[in-house]
């Protein structure tokens, strides 16, 4: 059966729910209703501590501004119905042997283990993360003539997307169960291969098959399938995972794969080993034993969900749409809809009020930073400000740049006193103003990797400047172009081998200039929108 025919639980979960009651409580030869009792109360203080500590972390996402970066809800769903399921059991018959029965085999262990290994981690991404390595049918092949897609199923997504980990509470003797199961045989722990070639790794078994096959789209052999059920469970998750991993990136990298195994010791059998060394054969790390997670919660989740400006370069480069971000009446003030704002202008009004941008994003990732854009940028966002810009958004950008040797008029503390008379928020100290023009010659680009000029030709010219500068410089480019850096990855991630591209922060929201009813019909039938 595959695990997404399994509601409610892993495919993994429930080949080891037997080795898993072991833990929750002794195992009389018959059930008595001081055992179900103390199990059913167990088993829900503990799923409620766990959903306490979800919640926590879930207030402390909503403080930082940053709950839509975690996908949590499925993990949350899941313990939630399982405190449900247990409650139910609470109220049955504590000896009725299927009561007992069904206590011992709460999924609660695994979703445990699952969120103690989280807690160990850094840039949590998501959790119950489906990857799938074979290309979608098309919207014209019929539903029943659709063949089942091949998926891998991460526990935990970290390391913004670059590390998936599989969490699995099989125990040794489960694996060892499998592995007699299977027809496994144990052989000379030196031999890397018998006289027919089918040893892997110490283990004898005609099944086993090369990690990955070099065209992961490719056809499966008549009896891939009956392979894979005959296959240790936790060699089929890492080879899968390994599949799933080649044909996805993350910051234009494969993501890392990392196996956690609570149950297994640090120095189990010579079966076990050689059963672990076939999973790091496909370039997965193992960890044994439970993960041991600091007690303090706040410092665990500050690792957990660190800051989103930790990584930014000391020096950023600065995008014609964070400029025009940082000038717009939208961003300094509250603005009254009117009838001819565009609809998307009303929209970032609507965002403003709920979540002001310069202070809450932008201000904050600039702070304690030097500031830089192209003069392909600058001019662009001058352009734009002396159409259709108010009175307030030209002065604005009077104060913001200044031209590499030009001298600087102003003392950064002067330029900031004067925006702040523009502006209803406080201008923060950190915000190092003027921000310098710098020249760029985008042809100057032989030392970046061979995907630059597929990445030029797709860029229009302003693009080029900003984005190939960033990615010479080594910058951060600061932007509210997703669709320009959607496109970007694209290109590089699509590349041949392992081609690193710009250093990119992506602002979730942009801001237009609100400018003057005239003004905006003259530049859009001139064809100069923003």
């Amino acid at each position: 059966m595959d695990e997404s025919d399994i509601p409610g639980a892993q495919a993994d979960d429930l080949s080891t729910l037997e080795d898993d009651t072991r833990e929750l409580s002794p195992s009389p030869n018959r059930a008595s209703s001081n055992d179900g009792t103390e199990l059913a109360e167990d088993l829900l203080r503990r799923c409620y501590e766990l959903l306490k500590e979800l919640e926590v972390f879930q207030k402390y996402l909503e403080e930082q501004k940053r709950e839509h970066t975690v996908e949590l809800k499925p993990f949350r769903n899941s313990i939630s119905a399982e405190s449900k399921s247990l409650e139910r059991l609470r109220l049955a018959n504590p000896e009725s042997d299927r009561t007992v029965h069904t206590l011992r085999s709460s999924n609660l262990p695994f979703h445990t283990a699952v969120w103690d290994a989280a807690k160990t981690t850094t840039g949590l991404v998501a959790f119950t993360k489906r990857f799938y390595w074979d290309t979608p049918p098309s919207r014209s092949t019929k539903r029943a003539h659709q063949a089942k897609r091949r998926c891998a199923l991460a526990d935990i997504v970290a390391q913004d997307g670059q590390q998936w980990i599989k969490v699995s509470t099989v125990t040794e003797t489960r694996l060892l169960f499998e592995l007699a199961k299977a027809g496994w045989e144990g052989a000379d722990s030196d031999s890397d291969s018998d006289e027919d070639g089918m040893l892997v790794n110490g283990l004898a078994h005609t099944t086993i098959q090369d990690p990955v096959s070099p065209d992961i789209n490719g056809p499966k052999s008549p009896n891939k399938e009956d392979d894979d059920d005959e296959r240790v469970e936790i060699i089929r998750q890492a080879q899968d995972l390994q599949r799933a991993a080649l044909a996805h990136k993350a910051h234009y990298r494969h993501p890392s794969i990392t196996f956690i195994l609570p149950k297994i010791s640090q120095n189990p059998p010579e079966e076990i080993v050689r059963i672990l060394d076939t999973v790091r054969s496909t370039g997965a790390t193992v960890q044994l034993g439970p993960p041991s997670p600091s007690s303090d919660l706040q410092s665990v989740f500050q690792t957990l969900a660190p800051d989103t400006f930790a990584n930014l370069t000391p020096t950023l480069n600065i995008d014609c749409t964070i400029l025009l971000a940082l000038v717009s009446d939208l961003s300094h003030s509250a603005t009254a809809p009117e009838p001819w704002f565009q609809k998307a202008i009303s929209r970032q009004i609507e965002l403003e009020k709920q979540e002001q941008l310069l202070p809450s994003t932008l201000w904050p990732a600039m702070a304690g930073r030097e500031l830089v854009c192209t003069e392909a940028a600058a001019r662009r966002m001058n352009e734009i400000v002396d159409t259709i810009g108010t009175e307030n958004e030209r002065k604005r950008s009077d104060l913001l740049l200044v031209s590499l040797g030009q001298k600087q008029a102003r003392s950064s503390e002067d330029l900031r006193a004067v925006f702040a008379e523009l502006s209803n928020y406080a201008i923060p100290p950190e915000w190092r103003i003027p921000i310098k023009v710098l020249e760029f010659d985008e042809e100057n680009i032989s030392y970046l990797p061979p995907a630059a000029e597929a990445v030029k030709r797709s860029l229009t010219a302003i693009n080029q400047s900003v984005f190939l500068y960033g990615w010479l410089s080594g910058l951060t480019t600061l932007t509210s172009n997703r669709t320009v850096v959607r496109q970007i990855e694209e290109i590089v991630e699509g590349a041949e081998g392992e081609q690193v591209g710009p250093k990119v922060w992506l602002c979730a929201t942009a801001r237009s200039l609100v400018g003057k009813e005239k003004s905006r019909r003259d530049m859009k039938s001139s064809g100069k929108g923003e």
